[in-house]
């Protein structure tokens, strides 16, 4: 019995433990490769665990980001207990960003993660050459600095189009567009960039 009660004893002083880590935070503009928008920002690590069926938590470290999105802090953590890293967002983040993430017991904790601010755009979409109702267009949208295609839009007949300004992530985009007229189809293409806050009219006339 003794004995049990000595292997209890010695499992709840691992398993109590504190060992350090090295956490490093690092913010990083999909664009430009910097972390200057996260300047200033705010991190937090909370500490989790269950005693009685029921979870607790406790902020364990804070800080902020230095001016170029960057961090580097020591943790002590105990083996039985979860850590959860979470850094404020700017108002000007339309992509990607950390809102939390669970830390390694086992290892130093490096944490790079890539945003992108706000920009505008607005699309406007003229058939100006209009033969009838069977003309085709479809345009796609491609956000190549992400690597993401949007989803193909398809109108027939004497279409016009312009819509309003909405928000996209910063970065360079193509569209390509497919118009059939007369039993015709002729294929489109073009690149543009929006810089972080800019506002841009895309045309397409066919």
């Amino acid at each position: 019995m003794k004995q049990i009660l000595i292997l209890v004893l010695f499992t709840v002083v691992v398993l109590s433990c504190k060992k350090s880590t090295l956490v490093v935070i690092q913010a990083e503009d999909y664009v430009t490769g910097e972390g200057s928008a996260y300047a200033g920002m705010e991190y937090a690590v909370s500490e989790a665990w269950i005693p009685f069926f029921e979870t607790k938590s406790k902020i364990v470290a804070t800080g902020y980001l230095d001016e170029n999105g960057y961090a580097s802090f020591d943790l002590k953590m105990k083996n039985n207990r979860k850590y959860i890293l979470g850094v404020s967002e700017p108002e000007n983040i339309c992509y990607g960003g950390l809102m939390q993430h669970y830390l390694e017991h086992e290892k130093n904790n490096h944490i790079a993660f890539k945003y992108s601010t706000c920009s505008y755009l607005k699309i406007i979409v003229n058939n100006i050459n209009c033969v009838d109702e069977n003309d085709e267009i479809k345009y796609t949208r491609t956000w190549l600095t992400g690597d993401e295609i949007g989803t193909e839009v398809i109108k027939h007949g004497c279409y016009s189009f312009e819509g309003s300004y909405f928000e996209l992530p910063a970065g360079d985009y193509r569209y390509d567009w497919v118009v059939t007229k007369s039993g015709m189809t002729s294929n489109y293409s073009q690149n543009f960039i929006l810089l972080s806050g800019d506002s841009l009219v895309f045309q397409i006339d066919y």
